[in-house]
Order: structure tokens, then C-alpha cells, then sequence
């Protein structure tokens, strides 16, 4: 087989998976969709906050700092 077939029977796969994982983990319920069922450690959740809020403020600096 050519590079193209290889190409869109390994593209095929990954989309299936990745739709196969939405269905699997997909929450029940209004709580557990929201705050994740009440699992999520709040030293956990913090640290994820800060991650997303110290990403954007980088992106949004690093386009500052270009123009």
C-alpha cells in the first residue's frame, strides 16, 4: 500500500478512538459533569487553575511581545 492509504487508515483508527473515548467517559449526571463528582482533589484542582490561567497569560504576553 501507498503512503496515502497508510495516511488515512491510521487517521480512520485514531478518529474511532477518540470517539470511542468521548462515549466511554461521557458523565452521567449534571454533577458529574460540573465538579467531576466531587473527585477531584482541591490541591489538584488549584494547580490545573493555575496551569490554564499561567498558559493564557503567556500566550496573550507572547502575542504582546511580537506585534
Amino acid at each position: 500500500m501507498d503512503v496515502q492509504t497508510w495516511t488515512y487508515i491510521i487517521v480512520g483508527i485514531t478518529f474511532a478512538l477518540y470517539i470511542g473515548i468521548a462515549v466511554w467517559s461521557r458523565a452521567g449526571s449534571t454533577k458529574e459533569f460540573y465538579v467531576a463528582g466531587g473527585g477531584v482533589h482541591p490541591l489538584a484542582n488549584g494547580m490545573a487553575t493555575a496551569a490554564d490561567w499561567m498558559s493564557a497569560a503567556s500566550f496573550i504576553s507572547m502575542a504582546g511581545l511580537i506585534s
